[in-house]
């Protein structure tokens, strides 16, 4: 990547990261990389000698990249990586991955982090990016991945077009313009989201900017070649109809109730039907009370284009909501749906009942309210939805507390035509919760002892020590085969052998090797296997004793010992433990210690 920067721009650069250029370009800064590259290495490089390296190729496309687009494309990226790999006799390629259309402001993207979760199972010590741009943008976080995370993993960084290969005699040198090139990176993703951001704000401005299909609001579609939205023939009417049920009085639940009741489908099921949204979540959805209420006060129905209700200030923020008088409001942009009338009678219909919210008495509150420590936790049995929590209030003038229920959440929002009620209130649900943990509590005493016996029986110990002398004979075996391949070249070099001779040999060590790895890689799972079963017991093990040491159920304690809480159409309610049964977990440890001698 090539960019072309003016005097004026590297004096605006240098004032944008005075403090940063300060921190990492100071003496004191060079020596102390220097000093870091300097002993990672040595880690590196006396491993590197007799090793294969397993690598990672990461690629990664955004819209950042500008007009490099076609340069820096996922097939490009990995056409250079296999390219580089080609004659590299020590690097083994065991995976490739690739995150298109993700900043590289930041590291939350979905291949990057499989990536790093491989790295840390051992699949993977080497990472191959095209140039650090694709390892990342932002200064800080990749010189944080640079320096510090990959060389405390060992893992080799090899960036193909910046000439730096981590595992090289001569890293401490080429790791000197690394930092430089980063901040130039960062620079031009901020600099690329600056000229965006203005070119999409003057085109608010003049009223010609036209979001994405996905954020065009209910009731509209469209309009490119006008640059503009138009009626959609088949919702609109159903925007005017939700108005003028408004206006005549209708409570925002008894629209959702109608409108369910015909089958119209809402917006979300609506983007999911035409095609704009593949989520899942809005396949069967519903109208709620929250989208009819956002419809009835949106101005964007009597043709006001509305620009800037949330906005981020700045590439590497997250969006928030803007206040109103932050928003830019172009009146007459598109066709009207609802007249002017209409909508400002429903504004005064809403404001109406606000105020009478404002003078409602305050009823009696719930002796216990256990919703915060049920949250997200009770689902409907029969349909699989989230109940919701409902206050049954007490009457007024009554001493009696109000009572705390949940109910399916579909049956609830669909003008109850779909599901049933599942009615039941919460201290039933926690009831149930606190016996089931309670006998979860009596048989953590023996799965202890079930753990610590099977872990110091003379068959376990065995079993170890037998499978890790396999685990290093196979060890020594494939070191001594990485040494035959490379004598093999040091013997065509020196004339001992011939071309033939050395292709022959070297196909037949290759074999060899690429066994030897296999049987090395089934010994290492074979005693994850065990590993990972002991840790998912133990945990679970020390979630109970925490449990044991609080005087009552929190959050955190039920969400690390609940999957979910399940309400029955009778009432009745069963609990699925992120744990399931402990017995049945021991058993699965005992058959991997005595299968994990079996690595040879």
């Amino acid at each position: 990547m090539f960019i072309r920067i003016s005097i004026s721009e590297l004096t605006l650069i240098s004032e944008m990261n005075l403090l940063i250029i300060r921190k990492f370009f100071s003496r004191r800064r060079w020596a102390e990389m220097a000093r870091k590259s300097r002993a990672n290495n040595v880690l590196i490089l006396s491993d590197a000698k007799n090793m294969m390296w397993k690598a990672g190729l990461y690629s990664r496309l955004s819209v950042e990249d500008g007009d490099d687009t076609e340069q820096n494309s996922i097939g490009n990226q990995k056409k250079i990586g296999r390219h580089y790999l080609a004659d590299k006799t020590d690097i083994v390629l065991a995976d490739t991955y690739s995150d298109s259309g993700c900043t590289g402001m930041d590291f939350e993207r979905p291949d990057f982090k499989r990536m790093i979760g491989d790295i840390r199972s051992g699949r993977i010590n080497c990472v191959i990016v095209k140039d650090i741009s694709r390892l990342g943008r932002h200064f800080v976080m990749t010189s944080n991945y640079v320096e510090r995370i990959f060389p405390e993993m060992r893992v080799r960084l090899i960036c193909i077009n910046d000439g730096y290969d981590s595992s090289a005699p001569d890293a401490d040198s080429s790791a000197l313009t690394l930092p430089l090139k980063m901040v130039m990176n960062d620079y031009y993703v901020k600099d690329i989201s600056r000229k965006i951001r203005s070119s999409i704000h003057a085109k608010m401005d003049s009223g010609e900017y036209l979001p994405s299909s996905g954020s065009i609001p209910y009731g509209y579609i469209r309009d490119p070649k006008n640059n503009t939205f138009r009626a959609d023939g088949e919702t609109s009417p159903i925007v005017l109809r939700i108005f003028q049920m408004r206006a005549d009085g209708a409570s925002f639940n008894g629209i959702c109730r109608e409108l369910n009741l015909e089958g119209i489908p809402c917006p979300g099921r609506l983007r999911y039907e035409r095609g704009v949204t593949r989520a899942e979540k809005y396949k069967d959805a519903l109208w709620i009370r929250g989208s009819v209420r956002k419809i009835t006060q949106d101005a964007v129905y009597i043709g006001c284009r509305i620009h800037g209700r949330v906005m981020r200030s700045r590439v590497d923020l997250e969006k928030k909501r803007r206040p109103v008088e932050e928003w830019k409001i172009i009146e007459n942009a598109h066709p009207a749906l609802v007249p002017k009338e209409l909508f400002d009678q429903v504004q005064k219909v809403n404001l109406r009942e606000l105020e009478k919210r404002r003078h409602y008495g305050q009823r009696n509150s719930a002796e216990e309210d256990y919703r915060d420590l049920f949250r997200g936790l009770v689902y409907c049995a029969d349909c699989h939805s989230l109940m919701s929590a409902g206050k049954g209030c007490a009457r007024a003038g009554v001493h009696t507390p109000s009572r705390i229920f949940y109910d399916c959440s579909t049956y609830r929002y669909s003008g109850h035509i779909h599901c049933t009620s599942h009615y039941v209130r919460q201290e039933q649900i926690y009831a149930v919760v606190r016996n089931a943990i309670d006998q979860q509590v009596k048989v953590a005493v023996d799965i202890e002892q079930l753990v610590e016996s099977i872990r110091n029986s003379p068959k376990a110990k065995r079993a170890f020590a037998e499978a890790s002398e396999t685990s290093e004979s196979i060890t020594a075996k494939r070191k001594r085969i990485e040494n035959r391949i490379e004598g093999l070249l040091i013997a065509l070099t020196e004339r001992i052998i011939d071309r033939n001779e050395y292709e022959y040999m070297k196909a037949k060590y290759s074999q060899q090797l690429k066994a030897l790895l296999k049987a090395e890689e089934a010994a290492a799972a074979r005693r994850n296997v065990v590993q990972e079963q002991l840790a998912v017991t133990q945990e679970w093990l020390r979630v109970i004793k925490e449990y044991q040491a609080l005087p009552t159920l929190t959050p955190e304690i039920l969400k690390q010992l609940i999957k979910e809480v399940r309400v029955h159409s009778s009432q009745s309610i069963t609990i699925a433990f992120n744990f399931s049964d402990p017995y049945r977990s021991i058993a699965e440890l005992q058959s991997c210690v005595e299968g994990v001698g079996q690595v040879g």
